[in-house]
Parts: structure tokens; sequence; C-alpha cells
């Protein structure tokens, strides 16, 4: 996705935004975004949906909540049973519309060499373990770009400020060889951006980001 897209921090993510100011965003806890929309229901979110999810209270604790009574049970039941690759962390995302919010078990790339390695040469990401995309996260606010050198799945970008709004996204396709690493496109946000979201395209991986009035991440 990202390193796989990433363009810089060595090569891959080309921003300004490696600064070593203070944030939220790499707590042991990590809470990007408000929460909004208090009165909404939470649904348990399904990759890809099997079954109607049911709703309940947006109010709910996303972080730590029980299995067997969550609404977020499915999404903590990959986390226990996947595996994230070697050097990546892995986390709850939660987006939010006007009505509902809904719960997605992600792979967290939170350092310069897991974001660098992005989704790069991954063929398949059902094989991952059944995770619902890979969420990239800085250190404070960027404008870096993304790009595809070496990564196979086209992918959907989406950048998130740290309030938890959508600056903007993105459809990218893959760069293979022999095509020059140079005449690779790069991917940039329409402003800085504190996490970026990328996912295979297709219905089945649509995270609602599109339309989401917030965005939090938790791990």
């Amino acid at each position: 996705m990202a390193a796989s897209s990433a363009v810089a921090d060595t090569v891959q993510v080309r921003s300004t935004a490696d600064a070593d100011t203070a944030t939220t965003v790499l707590a042991p806890t990590i809470f990007v975004g408000a929460n909004v929309g208090v009165n909404a229901d939470t649904t348990i979110a399904r990759n890809p949906p099997e079954t109607e999810p049911a709703a309940v209270p947006a109010s709910a604790d996303v972080s730590a909540p029980e299995v067997d009574e969550s609404p977020d049970a499915w999404a903590l039941q990959v986390l226990d049973a996947a595996e994230p690759p070697s050097g990546f962390d892995e986390g709850l995302l939660r987006v939010e519309s006007s009505s509902e919010a809904t719960v997605w078990p992600v792979i967290v790339a939170a350092t310069p060499q897991s974001r660098s390695a992005g989704l790069m040469s991954v063929e398949d990401f059902d094989a991952l373990g059944g995770y619902a995309a890979m969420v990239f996260v800085f250190d404070g606010d960027t404008t870096g770009a993304f790009w595809m050198r070496n990564t196979p799945l086209p992918l959907r970008i989406t950048f998130i400020t740290a309030d938890g709004e959508v600056v903007s996204g993105a459809d990218m396709v893959p760069c293979l060889p022999p095509t020059p690493a140079g005449d690779c496109a790069r991917y940039y946000a329409d402003g800085p951006y504190r996490i970026a979201i990328e996912h295979p395209l297709g219905p089945s991986f649509d995270l609602g980001l599109g339309s989401a009035a917030g965005v939090t991440l938790a791990r």
C-alpha cells in the first residue's frame, strides 16, 4: 500500500512531517480524531460483509471491550487470530458517519521502516489474515506523497487529519518493472494529514471513508 506506496522516509514518503512534535498518535492507545455523532449507531464491520451487522450505541468503548459482548467482537477476533507482518502493529479503525460508526481491524505502520515497506509485493490482501486496511501513522502533520512502486494491488488511499477529518482520497494504480521508478505516479493529499489509510479497490473493501464524519484509530 504505501511503502509499497509510500514515497519517502528514505525513498518513499517525501514529507516534511516526521517532526518531533509531541502527539497522542504514538501513545500506547492511539486516538486520532474526535468522537462525532454521539447518538449514532455502531455496527460491526465485516470484510467482506456476511450479514447485516447489529446496531448498538456509539458510546461503546472500542479500545478494550469484552469480546463476547462488544459491538467490535468480530474486529477483536480478527486481531486475536491474525498476526501482522513483521515490523508492523495492528489496531481498530473506527469510521463514523452521521448515523453510525463501523469498527475495522487494521494493520498499523507507525515506523519509518514499516511505512516504507507498506504493501509492497503483497498480491493477496485477504491472505494477511482478515485485516480491512493498512493505516500509516506519522509523528506529526505531513504532506508527503505516496507511490505504488512494486505494489501489485490497485489501492485506495484516504488521508486523515489529526482531528479525524478526511482531507482527500485517491485511487492508486500499480507501478511495476519494467516501468522506471522515476516514472511512477506520486499521490499527494489536498492538505496536511496525520494518518493515511490504504485498502484494495473493490466493494468488499469499502470502509465508508468517502462519507466519514470522523475517523479514530486505537491500538
